[in-house]
């Protein structure tokens, strides 16, 4: 028997069961009992020399397991003795093999290292050939747990907790574990100020905490009220790199800057808010470079991504004059990025600070064709395109959106400017479609010159179906449109009610229109939209339409003679309730004279104490009653109660639109109560209150 280890309890339990059977083995001149001698063949289950059948020579005692030596005795007998070297794989922390007699080669017991000790801990360590015992140091923050003999760390899953640490100011953790939380000697966190920068070198995803973090540097994108770290990007020596970095917060905003010289808004390369705050830069050179990671409000963790690549090529089609051209009427797709863009044009339906890019396109002399674009971008960020004659000429369509879509009908020969715009908080990649189609005509309404004309008093049936985005009007944003026009011959109270079922439709009314953003002097949105305007001039006017979803809507004009404005005080209470008359009316006030002594219970807070004003009506049938605030300069909330003013009917907050409230309600016979109150518990003020009483539908 051979033991290959130095593995004491384990060789001493082979050599003990060798000895064993070699005692216990039958004498060699001794015949073995029939009943109990092995078949022919068969080695015996025994370690060591054991008689097997008879022999001639060694050839004929294969017994087939590799790891025996199998011999013919001297006596003519067959004899087997297990050879655990054979077994070895030389790999010591998994165990020594052995050698059974009948399996062959078996696996034994993994070393384990196990001391019984639960202060250390205990790995095995195969360069060594040995087992290793190591106090208890489960974060690796090189501090022992304070349970174990020697150690200070109180939190041994944190690696930033532990005696060998500073205590941080601020964040209501025992940092330095010496039982006290922000004692008088605590000082900075780690990585704090630009003497003492977190070093990145590759691209990866870092971990960060703002407890105790001053606001120690300006940068151009964020206030004071923040914590900040430093950490300094390392850009290795060799090619330039393209970089992305992205901060996020824990649940809030963060904001992000690159510098030069760490401290130095002015060396800044970007700045960025948001959640997550993302700044992309191209063809970093070679250098030491600074973040500034700030989080804006509370302190908290904050994870940095940090991506580096091979440096890309700018975009060389940044202005109009180095425009990208677009084949006619093959049409083109484009991809690429505004990392680094500026803003050099204007769009009319864009905003300020997008950064632009421009294509081209010609017609031939006797050809005319619809041009179909779709701008997106993967990230999901809104964008805005338009299309010019020319380079300075004429808006002839302009869109924004995510994506950004729209048709141009009927482009005739001459040539054309595509500016496309990325958004303005953050740098992004684009796909653009161009595409030629044959000429069409727009939908009616779909622009002004072709404006569907509206009658008071009788309703319009129409569907969104074909609208394109044409108009921005101040109560909707990046929809569809459709433009109606209509004249009013006398000086009136004008409702308009646009009805798209289940859509979300937003109306505006203006006295001009104009592709781009058009002023109304009225927007409201909902299903149904409804604006009302008072005291209109004689003249012509402009109703714009937009909706989320195409499909079919109504529109319905009423005008009425203007209403006389009442003037009300006094009406503090249900008791003290100022009656509307049954046909309704226009009444103002201000609230500042009045005590608080009703709050809503199903809108607005129901913990507000602004003062409010009482209205009672009465109604002897069953009628629709539509009440609003519209025009008040307080942000109101409209809550409708019932004869004995306990019991909320309704209640309404920015129905109206622009802090106006509105309820439209059909109502049995009976007294009501209106009560006008504000948003926020010390809003008062000059209010309005109409109440128009219609038919029932």
């Amino acid at each position: 028997m051979f033991v290959h280890r130095l593995r004491p309890s384990f060789a001493l339990l082979l050599l003990l069961a060798t000895f064993a059977a070699s005692a216990c083995e039958t004498p060699v001149d001794e015949a073995p009992d029939a009943a109990t001698a092995p078949d022919a063949g068969a080695p015996d289950a025994r370690l060591g020399f054991d008689a097997g059948p008879p022999c001639a020579r060694d050839e004929d005692c294969d017994d087939g397991v590799a790891c025996t030596h199998d011999v013919c005795g001297h006596d003519g007998r067959c004899g087997y003795q297990v050879d655990h070297n054979r077994c070895d794989d030389h790999v010591f922390c998994n165990g020594a093999e052995i050698c059974d007699p009948r399996r062959g080669c078996v696996a034994g017991p993994r070393e384990t290292c196990d001391d019984d000790d639960v202060c250390t801990v205990d790995r095995c360590n195969e360069e060594a050939k040995g087992c290793e015992h190591e106090p208890r140091d489960l974060d690796g923050d090189g501090d022992p747990d304070f349970f174990c003999a020697g150690g200070t760390d109180c939190d041994d899953l944190d690696p930033t907790r532990n005696g060998r640490v500073a205590e941080v100011c601020g964040d209501l953790v025992d940092n330095d574990c010496d039982g006290e939380i922000d004692e008088a000697d605590c000082g900075r966190p780690v990585h704090d100020v630009c003497d003492d920068p977190f070093v990145i070198t590759a691209s990866g995803s870092y971990a960060f905490d703002t407890h105790g973090a001053a606001p120690d540097y300006t940068i151009s994108c964020a206030s004071s009220s923040r914590q900040d770290l430093v950490a300094r990007l390392d850009i290795p020596e060799g090619s330039p790199q393209d970089v992305t970095l992205e901060l996020q917060g824990d649940a809030f905003v963060t904001a992000l800057s690159l510098e030069r010289t760490c401290g130095v808004v002015g060396s800044e390369l970007g700045c960025r808010t948001g959640y997550p705050a993302a700044l992309r830069l191209r063809s970093l050179e070679p250098g030491s470079y600074f973040l500034v990671m700030s989080s804006l409000g509370s302190p908290g963790e904050l994870t940095l991504s940090v991506r580096m690549s091979a440096a890309s090529e700018p975009p060389t089609n940044e202005t109009c004059a180095t425009a990208i051209d677009v084949p006619v009427p093959a049409g083109a797709t484009f991809e690429g990025s505004f990392v680094g863009v500026a803003d050099d044009a204007s769009t009319s339906c864009g905003y300020s600070g997008q950064p632009d890019l421009f294509y081209t396109f010609t017609i031939p002399d006797g050809e005319s064709y619809d041009v179909n674009v779709t701008l997106n971008a993967p990230s999901g960020d809104t964008m805005a395109f338009e299309i010019r004659s020319g380079c300075g000429g004429a808006s002839l369509r302009c869109a924004t959106g995510s994506p950004a879509r729209a048709r141009t009908y009927r482009l005739g020969p001459g040539t054309y400017s595509l500016a496309i715009e990325g958004p303005s908080w953050t740098d992004v990649d684009y796909a653009l479609a161009i595409a030629f189609a044959a000429p069409s005509d727009p939908v009616a309404g779909d622009l002004c010159s072709t404006a569907i004309p509206l009658t008071i008093g009788t309703r319009y049936v129409g569907t969104m179906v074909g609208a394109e985005d044409d108009l921005q009007i101040s109560c909707s944003y990046n929809a569809p449109d459709l433009v109606h026009r209509f004249t009013l011959a006398e000086a009136s109270d004008l409702t308009i009610e646009a009805n798209g079922g289940r859509a979300y439709l937003s109306v505006g009314l203006g006295s001009s229109c104009s592709l781009g953003a058009v002023a109304t002097s009225a927007c409201s949105s909902g299903a149904p939209a409804r604006v009302r305007a008072r005291a209109l001039r004689a003249g012509d006017y402009y109703v714009f339409v937009e909706g989320s979803r195409a499909g079919a809507y109504t529109i319905d004009l009423t005008a009425t003679p203007p209403a006389p404005v009442v003037e009300v005080s006094g009406n503090d209470t249900c008791g003290t309730a100022y009656v509307v008359p049954g046909a309704g009316g226009l009444f103002h006030g201000n609230t500042g004279t009045l005590l608080h002594d009703y709050t809503p219970s199903t809108c607005a807070s129901s913990t507000s104490t602004a003062k409010d004003a009482v209205f009672e009506l009465t109604l002897t049938s069953r009628q629709r009653v539509v009440a609003s605030t519209a025009d008040s300069t307080i942000d109101t909330v409209l809550y409708l109660l019932d004869a004995s003013c306990r019991s909320e009917l309704a209640c309404d907050d920015d129905s109206a639109g622009a802090g106006d409230s509105l309820i439209d309600r059909v109502l049995e016979p009976g007294t009501y109560h209106f009560v006008v109150d504000a948003y926020g518990s010390s809003s008062f003020g000059d209010y309005f209150f109409e109440v128009q009483v219609l038919p029932p539908p």
